[in-house]
């Protein structure tokens, strides 16, 4: 009976062997969490440098993209659309600088979703006169795709006047 089953456990212990192959890897949360701190630069950066095709690279190029303005107005469904609006904010905006600060991210233990929410200083030119937006409020949500992040939703507030 014993040599019956000391075969038996070999291959169960095979299959077992097996089976964890095929599990994908564990995620790191700390090297996703980079990753979108980077990705949230590249925003800035094609803001400032007014790049449509950088803005390409940060939004899912899809329907499933909303992003919500300030304005109740500015409601945005599907990456077309905000890609106008970019493109028309870029027409009209000049000399763009935009700080962030207070920024916090949290990737779900899978790594394949996250949020973030960061306060933003915009400061920029329209027709020669200078503007400021402070402590805009800006929040998302991400999914990565392709081994690659890209912001699926989007918030932009501005505080309320006191």
């Amino acid at each position: 009976m014993k040599k019956i089953r000391i075969p038996a456990l070999i291959v169960l212990l095979l299959m077992t062997a097996g089976c964890n192959q095929n599990r994908k890897a564990a995620c790191d949360p700390t090297a996703e969490k980079e990753a979108i701190e980077l990705l949230l630069q590249k925003y800035v950066i094609a803001n400032e440098a007014r790049n449509l095709a950088m803005i390409g690279e940060i939004y899912a190029n899809d329907s499933s993209v909303l992003s919500i303005g300030t304005d109740r107005h500015d409601v945005f469904r599907g990456f077309e659309a905000l890609s106008l609006k970019f493109a028309d904010q870029f027409e009209r905006f000049e000399n763009t600088f935009i700080s962030s600060r207070d920024q916090v991210i949290y990737v779900h233990p899978d790594c394949n979703t996250a949020w973030f929410s960061e306060v933003l200083q915009y400061n920029y030119t329209q027709n020669d006169k200078a503007k400021e937006h402070s402590d805009l409020r800006f929040t998302g949500f991400l999914e990565k795709r392709e081994e690659k992040w890209v912001i699926v939703q989007t918030h932009l507030s501005s505080p309320a006047d006191h």
